[in-house]
């Protein structure tokens, strides 16, 4: 199996909380997952998808329901009713008072210094977090919250801190051991800690199966005598029998609003042209929205920017369109060719979802490829990957 990683995608902006369809204010969802899907996130390891879903606290103030989560954070959902401290501390979009009054009265704040450096202070979320990676530096915030805890009277439930604990993997469940209670971040903002553990467990997964990744970007997605040919920069191309499309959607980099009316700057466009495209060149993917393929606008300066999407159009365009598959697997869009997540017309854009879909068109694609005299994915000598 060869991996092509272009770089951060949409996975690396999530937030922590992961689900199979969008969440709404209420009950969490407690969807069935696919025994595939357990078994993936066993492997990732990190994740935590317990039965009946979760409740996780975010940095906005909500107390948001969640299928289940990044374990670095904390699920009140699996809380008593007793009292649960909120670190007070000096970090950027943290203030334990009024994230206090907004998560309701079973919150209190706690004073505890747990900052070492000045630097805390103002650094990113990321950064605080690789600190704590650190055994030695993680035994130091254990101490400090110990500390804390005996100077504060009464008994509390847990201790919810802001997103601090690991990149490399959680270090929630270590740090719970050492202070006695059960410990957890804030849900962060996008291009947090959890995107940056996500990164790390699919790195460590990728390479205890034996993928072989390429760090580099596709150009160009063609059928050539039976195989599929993927160019990648520095004129290299790779040939397999089934190939599996994961690039994200419009938020990830594998889909670009290009209307015929920016193609150049004060003159009449050519001709019209699709509001959207795949980024990567000679693809036979189709893309499409709302179960339909894309149309091509009757004038040259293309659809009107509200009917792709206007704040009153119904099933806007720009948050469904995507790569078409078959309504059989959800994941195929062409003979040995499938697609997963984001970039995937109509579907839901969850964590979970994606990860649902990875699991179907890899198994989808193996299974296409094992049919095939010659299965091995291959490289192309440079000659051949320069004429693409």
């Amino acid at each position: 199996m060869i991996v092509v990683d272009g770089g951060t995608g949409a996975s690396t902006l999530a937030t922590g909380a992961i689900d199979l369809t969008p969440w709404q204010p209420g009950a969490a969802s407690a969807d069935a997952l696919p025994a595939n899907v357990k078994t993936l996130l066993e492997t990732l390891g990190g994740y935590v998808v317990p039965e009946g879903g979760a409740r996780i606290l975010t940095t906005a103030g909500v107390v948001r329901p969640a299928r289940g989560h990044d374990a670095a954070l904390l699920d009140v959902a699996r809380l008593g009713q007793g009292r649960v401290a909120i670190v007070s501390c000096r970090r950027p979009g943290w203030h334990a008072g009024t994230l206090a009054r907004a998560w309701g009265a079973a919150f209190e704040k706690l004073e505890a210094g747990v900052l070492r450096y000045t630097d805390e202070e103002t650094i990113p979320d990321a950064d605080f977090s690789a600190r704590h990676d650190d055994e030695t530096r993680l035994g130091w915030l254990a101490e400090r919250l110990r500390e804390a805890l005996a100077r504060a009277s009464g008994r509390w439930e847990a201790i919810v801190l802001p997103p601090a604990l690991g990149v490399d993997r959680p270090r929630a469940e270590a740090l719970s051991l050492q202070v006695g209670v059960p410990c957890g971040e804030a849900m962060s903002l996008p291009g947090g800690p959890s995107g940056l553990r996500f990164e790390r467990a699919r790195d460590r997964a990728l390479l205890a199966n034996g993928a072989q990744r390429v760090r580099s970007r596709a150009l160009a997605v063609e059928r050539v005598a039976g195989w599929w040919r993927v160019a990648v920069e520095d004129e290299q191309a790779f040939e397999a029998q089934a190939i599996v499309v994961a690039t994200g959607g419009l938020l990830g980099g594998g889909l670009a609003y290009t209307p015929s009316d920016a193609t150049l700057a004060t003159a009449l466009p050519p001709a019209p042209g699709l509001p959207f495209r795949l980024t990567f060149g000679g693809s036979l993917l189709p893309l499409g929205a709302n179960g339909r393929p894309l149309e091509l606008p009757g004038s040259v300066f293309g659809f009107a920017p509200e009917r792709i999407a206007g704040s009153v159009a119904r099933h806007r365009v720009i948050d469904r369109v995507g790569v078409l598959t078959d309504g059989d697997t959800g994941v195929r869009a062409a003979s040995g060719a499938f697609a997963a997540g984001e970039v995937v017309a109509d579907s839901p854009r969850t964590w979970l979802w994606a990860l649902t879909a990875g699991a179907r068109a890899g198994a989808l694609a193996a299974r296409e490829a094992l049919k095939a005299p010659s299965s091995a994915a291959r490289r192309v000598d440079e000659a051949s990957a320069s004429r693409l």
